[in-house]
């Protein structure tokens, strides 16, 4: 036949080994043929069962029908089979090829994709089984029958060898990338070798430097996403056990939870520095998890005393003595210094220590006091009504940090979705409407330039001047005008979406705009995994648990608001007055 040619006459370095057969029922049997009784015709009917191990041109390979009805070859793959061959064997058997003369073709029963790939590939031979056929029926008495028995075999085959095919898990092939590592090989050799992406060799080789993560991805069957969040936090107990529960219980969630804890973890990083020098000056500093941020109030919502006018200011200087007199260090966000760590005084019991609340609250807003209610349960109800204060300032504190983060990873994915060849489906429409629609996001990012379009879709900065009156050209305007009719499809689409995202504020979870929700209603259509918080946005329902919350008495929420309350500053200006 031609192009077939035995393994016998392909040199090899490889060890010789004796035959072997078995099934599942009896044990391997060896060859042996210097054994007492080893009968001939035995070892050749079984070695005929076999079949016989050859090369073949792949281009002389005739393709039978398959149960696989796309082939997907993709470019890593034909890359390997390039390099190193087609490892497995080829199952084919032999077919008359019609002609009357005897000749035979090989078809392919089991390798279609190695087949193609190897042809894609340019490989002159590849190995393949020529396997007997084990039709049973009498083909030229019953042909019907034998076809059909045929197609059978043939479909069960196709079937078996795939949908019982165990690929290698993330946790495998990050123990496997670790060990050629520690072989000397670097992560380039390890991608170019292996045909595996540069960028998965990066997440494998950087799980491989974390035991934590791999015993905890092979323990669980993680994937590479999930063992790579884990590994940038190994050093963490609590980030690690917290991380592998919502890897396992809410998947979706697990880019936002790693982004909450590196905003935790930076924040307490630009806190620590501060931290260290008040307590080097002698000043008290509640720590995070410190009892006493129950019961501590900031200076600026006292008065040094009851018998003060209402209004006077209690300075940290007029403190120092109180033996309350504490510090917490909260992260502040300026527009010019971006986040920066800020003391803030406090005393921690205010009540015992004699001060009073810096403003006296006006009747119009001290509701009355049920009748017939005795002082014991009025000091109760007013706990109650301070603690559902304090939770709902948790509450706000919670959110808003949660909100930060999930920024975060939504312009991330905002940068993914915009880097796609084609839109998602139904983008034409959305754009259409949303410019008819003319919301004053959009009007407002369009008359500015849209900088925030352009730095998702790496055209340029948030600072670019881009405006109508800046006389400055759009990079996104530039990139339409040579672009394909998808791309521009995508281009627009970024238009609207980075206009409403630039839109969005921390206040955005509590009081959205239409506008908004179309927004956020849209991403979650598309894919995009909403946040707790972002639910909240289309929910209405600002419920949350603050369980975790860092219960900081100046921790970012209206500070200077909470020293001289809505409402009460005609009160104020009347004492000092």
């Amino acid at each position: 036949m031609k192009g077939l040619l035995p393994m016998t006459t392909e040199p090899t370095t490889e060890p010789t080994t004796e035959a072997t057969v078995g099934t599942d029922d009896q044990p391997d049997t060896e060859f042996d043929t210097t054994r007492p009784g080893f009968d001939t015709s035995e070892a050749l009917s079984t070695l005929d069962q076999l079949g016989e191990l050859a090369w073949a041109d792949p281009a002389e390979l005739v393709l039978e029908v398959n149960t696989r009805t796309e082939v997907h070859l993709d470019p890593h793959f034909c890359a390997s089979v390039r390099d190193r061959g087609v490892r497995e064997p080829i199952s084919v058997y032999r077919r008359d090829d019609g002609d009357g003369d005897g000749s035979s073709v090989l078809v392919v029963r089991k390798g279609q994709r190695r087949t193609l790939a190897a042809l894609k590939a340019g490989l002159a031979r590849v190995r393949v089984l020529v396997e007997p056929q084990t039709t049973t029926a009498d083909t030229d008495t019953e042909p019907e029958r034998a076809r059909r028995t045929h197609d059978a075999e043939r479909i069960i085959d196709q079937l078996t060898e795939n949908q019982h095919r165990a690929g290698i898990s993330d946790a495998e092939q990050v123990i496997a990338h670790q060990q050629l590592l520690g072989l000397g090989m670097s992560r380039a050799q390890i991608a170019s070798t292996t045909r595996t992406p540069a960028k998965r060799v990066r997440q494998t080789t950087a799980v491989a430097g974390s035991a934590r993560a791999i015993e905890v991805g092979a323990r669980y069957d993680l994937d590479l996403v999930q063992m790579s969040v884990i590994a940038e936090f190994s050093d963490d107990d609590d980030a690690v056990a917290q991380l592998t529960e919502t890897a396992l219980q809410r998947p979706h969630q697990l880019a936002h939870a790693a982004q909450r804890l590196r905003d935790t973890r930076a924040e307490r990083a630009l806190c620590a520095a501060l931290e260290d020098q008040l307590r080097e000056d002698g000043v008290t500093v509640l720590g995070r998890d410190d009892g006493r941020h129950d019961t501590a109030m900031t200076l600026a919502r006292l008065r040094p005393s009851g018998d003060d006018p209402s209004g006077t200011e209690l300075t940290e200087d007029a403190h120092r003595d109180c033996p309350g007199h504490a510090a917490t260090v909260t992260v502040r966000f300026d527009f010019d210094q971006g986040k920066t760590a800020h003391t803030l005084w406090v005393c921690t019991d205010p009540a015992t220590h004699g001060h009073a609340e810096r403003y006296d609250r006006p009747r119009s807003q001290t509701p009355a006091a049920p009748v017939g209610e005795t002082d014991e349960q009025r000091e109760a109800r007013e706990d109650r009504e301070r603690e559902a204060a304090r939770e709902a300032r948790r509450t706000v504190i919670a959110n808003n940090k949660a909100w930060e983060s999930a920024q975060v990873v939504r312009r991330d994915w905002l940068r993914e979705l915009f880097a796609r060849k084609a839109a998602p489906k139904g983008a034409a429409i959305f754009v259409a409407a949303e410019f008819a629609q003319g919301d004053h996001d959009l009007r407002r990012a369009m008359e500015s330039g849209n900088a925030l379009a352009s730095t998702l879709l790496g055209l340029g900065d948030a600072g670019g001047g881009y405006g109508y009156y800046s006389g400055r050209p759009n990079p996104i305007a530039e990139a339409a005008r040579s672009s394909s009719a998808a791309r521009a499809t995508m281009l627009a689409l970024a238009l609207v979406l980075a206009a409403y995202e630039d839109g969005t504020t921390r206040d955005s979870w509590r009081n959205p705009t239409p506008s908004t929700r179309r927004y956020f209603a849209q991403l979650r259509d598309w894919g995009y995994a909403l946040a707790d918080v972002e639910q909240l946005v289309l929910t209405g329902d600002t419920t949350v648990d603050t369980t975790d919350v860092l219960q900081d008495p100046g921790d970012d929420v209206d500070v200077e608001q909470q020293a001289a309350p809505e409402g009460e500053e005609d009160s104020a200006a009347a004492a000092l007055g």
